[in-house]
């Protein structure tokens, strides 16, 4: 799975629950039993279970400008936030880079547990990786655009 060209909807928790759902538009999938790679042009959900911490970095986007927010000598602005410390046994750490919702941006989040992980998309919303390739704005998410 890749969240390279991905929406995440993920909203900060105060403290992080021990089960999460985050919402995915966009998730890629490749190395199918088809041998076909695949984008979702829809919502996937991955509920994590057993967290025990998270990280999340995001370099803000501009609202007016394709670019991100500049703060001084030309350095993104970032925003991170973490939680919790990461446990050194029977833990996995999972990574998820794409652009957040809000605040709009560029993110890398960050989660680690200990339980089961699932992914769940409607098989109507695959697309073959090559008419995305060829036709993203028909298939990308359009929410966070004014």
């Amino acid at each position: 799975m890749d969240f390279t060209e991905s929406t995440l909807f993920f909203h900060c928790f105060r403290e992080l629950p021990e089960s999460i759902e985050i919402e995915v538009w966009g998730l890629s999938l490749s190395g199918t039993q088809k041998n076909e790679d695949y984008y979702v042009s829809g919502i996937s959900t991955i509920s994590f279970e057993g967290v025990t911490s998270g990280l999340l970095d995001v370099s803000v986007y501009h609202p007016e400008k394709n670019d991100f927010i500049k703060i001084r000598n030309g350095i993104n602005l970032k925003l991170t936030k973490s939680w919790g410390e990461p446990l050194a046994y029977e833990e996995y750490q999972y990574h998820l880079g794409g652009v957040l919702d809000w605040p709009s941006g560029y993110c890398q989040l960050g989660i680690n547990a200990t339980g089961t992980v699932r992914v769940s998309f409607e098989t109507t919303d695959f697309v073959i990786s090559s008419a995305y390739v060829k036709n993203p704005e028909k298939y990308t998410y359009k929410g966070n655009r004014g």
